[in-house]
C-alpha cells in the first residue's frame, strides 16, 4: 500500500546530504558566499570558485566527503574547505586528524595554500563531541535548512518549489539522525533497567519508534561568535562553540602551567600565551627577542608540528643558509607565502591538562629550542664568517 501523504524518501543516506550540498556549491554563487562567511567567521571573503568536489582522494590519506576549493579575496590565496558529513553514523567512525592531515597533505602538493575542516551533521551530534573529535568549524543540517528557507528565496538562487523540497529533504535528514541517536540512547537505558527487573514484568513498548516521533522537537540554537573560531595560514583548529565552562578552566590552566614550564626551563623562546579564549587556542607561537617581526616559532599541537616559521619568504631563499646545519629530524615546507622548516613532535591536547602531558610537551620545548639554536647560528655565521657541522651544533 503506498501512503500518498508520506514523504518522497524513506531513507536516507550521508551520500544524499553531500550531493545537495554539492549541487549549491556548483550552482548557487549567494551559497558559495554565505558559506565560506559562515565558515570562516568573516575573516575570509570570497572571490571565485576553484571547484568542489564528492569524496576525492589523496594518497596514503584516502578521502574526504565533500571538498571546495576557492580563492580568497584580500591576496588570493586558494583556500580548501574539506567537510566530513555525519547524518546517524556512531561519532566513533569521525576522523577528525585525518582531515587536517589531508588539508596539509594538500599545501605539501600544491594543491591549495590553507585549508579549514568542518563537520557537517544534525545539530545535536556537536554537544557529545570529545577532543580529538574537534574539527576547525561546524555546519549543522538545521543551519542549511535555514538557507532554504530564507536566504535562498531571497537571493532568487532557488524557486518555492525546490526550496520546499530540499527543506523536505534535510528535515527528514534532521530527524533520522537525532531520533538514531536518541533511540541508541534510550536502548541503552531500558537495556540497563530491564537488567534488574524480572522477565516477567518486563512489558513491551506501546510503540515503536518513527522519524514522526521528532515532530516538534526543539533543537538548540547554535550561538556563534567571533571568538569561536581562530584561523591560521595553513590550518585551523578550534573548539565547539558552547563548550562547558570546566572544560575552559582546565585549558587555561594548561596555558599558565606550560607557560610557567616554558619559562623556567627555555626562557630565551620567549612563549607567547593565546590570546582570547583559553578554549580556542591550539597553537602556541614562540618569538624571542633577537627574532624579527616576520619569523617565529610555532607548536601547532593538534598535528603534531613544532615550525619555524619565515612569514613573506619562499623556500629557496632559506633553503641555502640553512641546509648545510639542518638535523636529520628537520625538514623543508613551503605553506603559500611562508616558509617552514619542520620538526615532528607527538600531538598534544590542552584538554588533557598540563601534567598528564608534561614529558612529551617537555620533548616539544627541547625542539623549539633547537630550532632556535639553528635559526641564532645561521644567523651568527653569516656575520662572523664562522661556521659549524651541524653535529657540533646540536650538542
Amino acid at each position: 500500500m503506498i501512503d500518498l501523504s508520506a514523504p518522497p524518501f524513506a531513507l536516507l543516506a550521508e551520500r544524499d546530504m553531500d550531493l545537495l550540498v554539492l549541487e549549491e556549491m556548483l550552482s548557487s554563487e549567494p551559497f558559495r558566499k554565505w558559506l565560506v562567511s559562515k565558515l570562516y567567521n568573516g575573516s575570509r571573503q570570497f572571490r571565485r570558485m576553484v571547484g568542489a568536489w564528492h569524496t576525492p582522494s589523496l594518497d596514503p590519506l584516502g578521502s574526504v566527503d565533500i571538498l571546495f576549493v576557492f580563492e580568497e579575496m584580500l591576496e588570493g590565496h586558494k583556500c580548501a574547505i574539506l567537510i566530513e558529513n555525519k547524518i546517524d553514523q556512531p561519532k566513533q567512525n569521525l576522523q577528525a586528524q585525518r582531515y587536517f592531515e589531508f588539508g596539509e597533505k594538500g599545501i605539501e602538493d600544491g594543491y591549495w595554500d590553507e585549508y579549514l575542516t568542518c563537520l557537517f551533521s544534525p545539530q545535536a551530534y556537536f554537544s557529545s563531541l570529545e577532543p580529538s573529535e574537534y574539527f576547525s568549524s561546524y555546519l549543522s543540517y538545521e543551519e542549511i535548512e535555514e538557507w532554504f528557507s530564507r536566504a535562498a528565496q531571497e537571493t532568487r538562487s532557488a524557486t518555492v518549489e525546490r526550496a520546499a523540497y530540499k527543506k523536505t529533504l534535510i528535515r527528514q535528514a534532521i530527524e533520522q539522525g537525532t531520533g538514531v541517536m536518541r533511540l541508541q540512547k534510550q536502548s541503552r537505558t531500558e537495556q540497563t533497567v530491564s537488567e534488574n527487573v524480572p522477565l516477567k514484568q518486563q512489558a513491551l513498548p506501546e510503540k515503536t519508534f518513527s522519524p514522526a516521533a521528532t515532530e516538534g522537537y526543539e533543537y538548540p540554537k547554535k550561538t556563534v561568535s567571533a571568538s569561536d573560531f581562530r584561523v591560521f595560514p595553513g590550518g585551523v583548529f578550534n573548539l565547539p562553540a558552547g563548550y562547558r565552562e570546566a572544560e575552559d578552566t582546565i585549558v587555561g590552566k594548561f596555558f599558565n602551567d606550560l607557560q610557567a614550564f616554558a619559562k623556567q626551563y627555555y626562557p630565551a623562546l620567549g612563549m607567547k600565551k593565546p590570546t582570547g579564549s583559553a578554549a580556542e587556542a591550539a597553537w602556541i607561537e614562540f618569538s624571542p627577542q633577537d627574532f624579527p617581526r616576520d619569523i617565529s616559532i610555532i607548536h601547532k599541537m593538534p598535528q603534531g608540528f613544532m615550525d619555524l616559521s619565515f612569514a613573506m619568504t619562499s623556500l629557496a631563499m632559506i633553503q641555502p643558509p640553512y641546509q648545510p646545519y639542518i638535523d636529520n629530524d628537520m625538514t623543508f615546507k613551503e605553506n603559500g607565502k611562508t616558509a617552514i622548516i619542520r620538526i615532528i613532535v607527538p600531538p598534544a591536547d590542552p584538554q588533557q591538562g598540563f601534567e598528564a602531558q608534561k614529558d612529551i610537551l617537555g620533548f616539544a620545548l627541547q625542539k623549539a629550542q633547537k630550532l632556535y639554536q639553528l635559526y641564532t647560528h645561521v644567523v651568527n655565521s653569516g656575520m662572523t664568517g664562522k661556521s659549524s657541522a651541524p653535529e657540533e651544533l646540536y650538542l
